[in-house]
């Protein structure tokens, strides 16, 4: 059992090959679940009601911008979602072929990072732990740095430039720790773009409403930019892909690039769509709710 993918000469098999350190991060992610699900949550530290928020906040000379909602069941089932999409992308198969085989497997890993499993692990984060680990002091301070749109946007953009630049995946996906880092870029990358939308911490300020809508277009842009080179080569540009051995026969280099800028640039804005979609008609039930008890109210105080 090797600990990390990493690109291989191998002829390609179906033969179930997991990666240790695949495994260690996604345990630890159930055991963190376990943990505070059992005891960490019922914790003498933990402060888990909007009043106790304020109090602190108050007392560390911050405010609490952000109502964080979300039912216990909700965030369940994202963990389990989760984790088991974040499952599949780092360990065997999708990572091996991606890792040595397939340009359109690599892609597949990041779009599922970036646009599904990052948001899902960021809304299934409780309120109450995020603040137990950050505080509201200078950690906070960076968090809310980091959840500006000016600053999350050019740095997860730049940052799958730079792990899809051919100068750098090559030589990276040979040897398992540089494949590690190289996946770790992507992936934080992954939570940066989302946090302006979604941070777990009520002390960070989240777009929402139309500013919400207007930011999660704008970051559509975002998968459009590393697969722009892969979609006018007319050879391949990745030599790790260019010399594989063929996973399908009649699927040669150029085909996969193609396919894998497809799969970056349709795939991604299609799962952001829905994103959008399915915000946009959030925001509008609930300005409809407010509508009516507002109209609600008026009545009540007409007829009295």
């Amino acid at each position: 059992m090797n600990w990390w993918c990493a690109s291989s000469r191998e002829p390609w098999t179906w033969s179930w090959s997991p990666y240790l350190g695949a495994l260690i991060i996604v345990l630890s992610m159930f055991g963190v679940a376990l943990w505070w699900s059992v005891r960490g949550r019922h914790a003498p530290w933990v402060r888990s009601t909007p009043e106790q928020w304020i109090e602190d906040a108050e007392a560390n000379g911050r405010e609490v911008h952000t109502m964080v909602a979300g039912s216990p069941r909700g965030r369940s089932i994202s963990l389990v979602l989760g984790t088991l999409g974040l499952w599949l992308v780092l360990d065997w198969p999708l990572a091996s072929l991606g890792a040595g085989y397939l340009a359109t497997a690599q892609m597949a890993r990041q779009i599922l990072m970036v646009m599904v499993v990052a948001p899902l692990l960021l809304f299934a984060c409780p309120p109450a732990l995020a603040i137990g680990v950050v505080g509201w002091r200078r950690r906070l301070a960076v968090l809310r740095w980091t959840a500006r749109p000016r600053f999350a946007v050019p740095v997860a953009a730049l940052t799958l430039i730079v792990v899809n630049a051919p100068a750098v995946v090559d030589p990276l996906l040979a040897q398992p720790f540089s494949s590690f880092l190289m996946d770790l870029m992507w992936t934080m990358a992954g939570f940066v773009l989302w946090m302006p939308v979604q941070c777990p911490h009520p002390g960070v300020r989240r777009l929402t409403g139309p500013f919400a809508l207007g930011y999660l277009i704008a970051q559509s842009i975002v998968p459009v930019l590393p697969g722009f080179f892969m979609t006018w080569a007319d050879y391949p540009i990745y030599s790790t892909y260019e010399l594989a051995p063929r996973v399908i026969a009649d699927f040669d280099a150029v085909i996969d690039q193609q396919t894998a800028a497809a799969v970056l640039q349709v795939g991604g804005m299609v799962l952001l769509w829905v994103q959008i979609a399915y915000r946009f008609l959030s925001w509008g039930y609930a300005q409809v709710n407010d509508d009516d008890r507002r109209s609600g109210r008026l009545h009540g105080a007409g007829t009295s």
